[in-house]
C-alpha cells in the first residue's frame, strides 16, 4: 500500500531532522595511511585550487605536493590570506581563486577557519551561485540536498585539533557588519580527511589549548543533549573518552604525536557526531555573544560553562550522569548528582589545565540586551536540544548571571583529583 504523504528521501525537509536521518560523513586517511590515502583520492582531479592557513601551508604543501604527484593532478591555485574568524571578502576571494584557474577539486589545510572558508566557497562555486551570501536564501536547493556521487572532490587536512570543522556539516563566517553566519549543508562537508599529527606538533600551547578544549565540550554537547540519534551518540562518547585522556598529554608533552594523533582524531569524531546530533547550549548561547567580547570561541565556551551546565544539572543531571557513566567517570552505585558532577568537573579541570577562563571580562548588559541575546541563541538547534529546556527569559537569566560572574573578582577553585 502506497503512502502518498511521505516525503521523498531528498527532501530538504526530511534531511533537517537530525533525529531521523545519519549524515554519514566522507573517508578519512589517518596514521601511516594518511598521505598515500591523499594521493588516492586527487586520483578524480585534475586540477586542485588549495586554500590554507599561511602559516601551516610552507609545512604542508611539500606532502600534498608529493600526493599529487603520485596522483597525477596539478596544483593549479592557491589562496592562504584566510585569518582567524574568517569574512565574507575571504570567501569571496577565495571562491574566485577556484573560478580562475577553473579548478575541479579542493583542498582545505589549516584550522577552522581556513576549512570553513573552504565550505562556504566550495557550495559558491559548485553549487553555482554568484555570492556566497546567495547560499543563505530560504529554499536553497543545493545547501539542502544530499552529497552526490559526482560531486568534485573536498579533502580536508585539518591542522588544529579542535574545531571538527573536516567532519562537520557546519561553518560559520562573519558578513560585513561582524556578525556570525551560520552556512550548513551535509553536501559541502569534505568528502575526505587527512589527519596528519606532524602537521600538528609546532601548535602553540595556547592554541593546542583552545581547539582541544572545544573538541571536549562538542563531544560532552553531542552526548548529553536531547537528540536521539544513537550512531552519534556513541561517536561522542568515544570523542569524549579519547580527548579526556589526550587533552592534558598534548599540553603536558607537545611533541608527543601518539597524543596529538589521539587529539585529532577525538576532534574529528566529535564533528561527526555534531553532524548527527548538534551540541548543547553552552554552544547555543556561545555564538550570540562572540559579538560582543574580544575572545577566541573556546575562551568564551569556557567562561560561560559553568553558569549554563550548573543551570542545566539541578534539573537535567540524569543526561550528565548517563555520560558520565558511560565514559567511565562514575560508578554505578553513585546517584545522578553525584554521577553529573564527575562529568563537569572532569570538564573544569581540563579547562584548568588549557589556563582558560571561568569567566568573561568586565561585561555590561542590561535586560533588553539579554533578551535580544536569547532571540539569537534560540535561533540555534543546539539550544533546543539542551537536556534541560530553556525559554527566552531562562536564557535572558542566563545572560545575565554570565553577566554579574564577570564583574566579580575571580576565586580560586582547587578541584579533586580524578
Amino acid at each position: 500500500m502506497s503512502n502518498a504523504s511521505a516525503p521523498a528521501i531528498g527532501d530538504a525537509a526530511v534531511l533537517a531532522d537530525l533525529e531521523r536521518v545519519v549524515l554519514w560523513p566522507g573517508h578519512c586517511g589517518h596514521g601511516q595511511a594518511a598521505w598515500p590515502f591523499a594521493a588516492q583520492v586527487l586520483r578524480r582531479a585534475r586540477r586542485v585550487a588549495v586554500i590554507a592557513d599561511p602559516r601551516v601551508w610552507p609545512l604542508a604543501s611539500p606532502a600534498l605536493q608529493r600526493a599529487a604527484d603520485r596522483a597525477g593532478c596539478r596544483i593549479a591555485a592557491v589562496y592562504d590570506g584566510v585569518r582567524p574568524n574568517p569574512s565574507l571578502d575571504e570567501v569571496r576571494a577565495a571562491a574566485a581563486a577556484i573560478r580562475a584557474d577553473r579548478c575541479d577539486a579542493l583542498v582545505a589545510i589549516g584550522g577552522g577557519s581556513a576549512i570553513d572558508t573552504a565550505k562556504v566557497a566550495y557550495a559558491t562555486v559548485f553549487g553555482g551561485q554568484a555570492d556566497p551570501a546567495d547560499l543563505l536564501a530560504p529554499g536553497n536547493a543545493w545547501m539542502a540536498g544530499a552529497p552526490q556521487a559526482d560531486d568534485p572532490l573536498f579533502l580536508a587536512v585539518p591542522t588544529t585539533a579542535g574545531t571538527g570543522s573536516e567532519s562537520s556539516t557546519a561553518a560559520l563566517v562573519k558578513d560585513e557588519h561582524g556578525r556570525k553566519l551560520m552556512f550548513r549543508s551535509a553536501r559541502s562537508r569534505p568528502g575526505a580527511v587527512v589527519l596528519a599529527p606532524e602537521l600538528t606538533l609546532g601548535l602553540p600551547r595556547a592554541a593546542t589549548a583552545a581547539g582541544g578544549f572545544d573538541a571536549l565540550l562538542h563531544a560532552m554537547g553531542a552526548l548529553v543533549n536531547d537528540c536521539d540519534a544513537p550512531v552519534g551518540a556513541a561517536l561522542a562518547a568515544e570523542s569524549l573518552v579519547r580527548a579526556l585522556h589526550a587533552y592534558p598529554r598534548v599540553l603536558a608533552t607537545p611533541d608527543d604525536a601518539d597524543a596529538r594523533a589521539a587529539m585529532l582524531m577525538a576532534s574529528y569524531l566529535a564533528g561527526v557526531a555534531i553532524g548527527m546530533k548538534r551540541v548543547d547550549a553552552v554552544h547555543g548561547l556561545c555564538t550570540p555573544l562572540e559579538g560582543r567580547v574580544d575572545m577566541a570561541h573556546a575562551e568564551v565556551l569556557a567562561a560561560i560553562f559553568d553558569p549554563i551546565a550548573d543551570h542545566t544539572a539541578r534539573k537535567a543531571a540524569a543526561s550528565y550522569a548517563r555520560a558520565a557513566r558511560r565514559c567511565g567517570l562514575a560508578g554505578p552505585d553513585e546517584d545522578d548528582a553525584q554521577a553529573a558532577g564527575r562529568l563537569l568537573d572532569a570538564i573544569r579541570r581540563m579547562r584548568a589545565l588549557g589556563g582558560l577562563p571561568d569567566r568573561l571580562p568586565p561585561l555590561a548588559l542590561t535586560r533588553d540586551d539579554a533578551l535580544a541575546l536569547a532571540d539569537q541563541a534560540l535561533l540555534s538547534p543546539s539550544t533546543r536540544l539542551n537536556p534541560r529546556a530553556l525559554d527566552r527569559d531562562d536564557i535572558a537569566g542566563l545572560y545575565l548571571d554570565i553577566a554579574a560572574r564577570s564583574q566579580a573578582a575571580p576565586s580560586t577553585v582547587i578541584l579533586p583529583a580524578p
